[in-house]
């Protein structure tokens, strides 16, 4: 289904993101401004390493939250920092695969010669004693 908006390419979408990621999102208590660009950075960060925070409950009492360390938070920053490319994320559709599909048959196909050129079985006859 085509978008009403039209068609937005993967590249053109790259550079709205830019545009607004360099946007400054807050400001600090000495007056640096902080770009969205700089605000995510900076929560990955937090996610990697693990913080504190301070939040009122209902009744208005201060209260200490930790957060522990993210594995995948660290993995990402990690990855980054070394140049590393990202792990291309397997897709399980839940259905049989092409080549699951020929496995299967060429294994059958084996299966039933083998059948074929052992023959039928044979009749083992009762020896008696006596």
């Amino acid at each position: 289904m085509a978008s009403p908006l039209g068609r937005l390419g993967t590249r053109a979408l790259t550079n709205e993101l830019r545009k607004l990621a360099a946007e400054v999102h807050t400001i600090t208590n000495d007056g640096t401004p902080v770009t969205r660009e700089q605000a995510l950075a900076d929560m990955i960060w937090k996610l990697a390493l693990g913080w504190t925070e301070t939040v009122l409950d209902e009744e208005g009492n201060r209260k200490k939250v930790t957060h522990p360390p993210v594995a995948w938070a660290m993995q990402y920053l990690f990855e980054r920092i070394e140049g590393k490319a990202p792990q291309a994320i397997v897709e399980d559709a839940g259905g049989i695969k092409a080549a699951d599909r020929v496995r299967e048959l060429a294994k059958d196909r084996i299966n039933s010669l083998a059948r074929v050129a052992a023959g039928p079985p044979s009749i083992k006859k009762k020896e008696t004693n006596g």
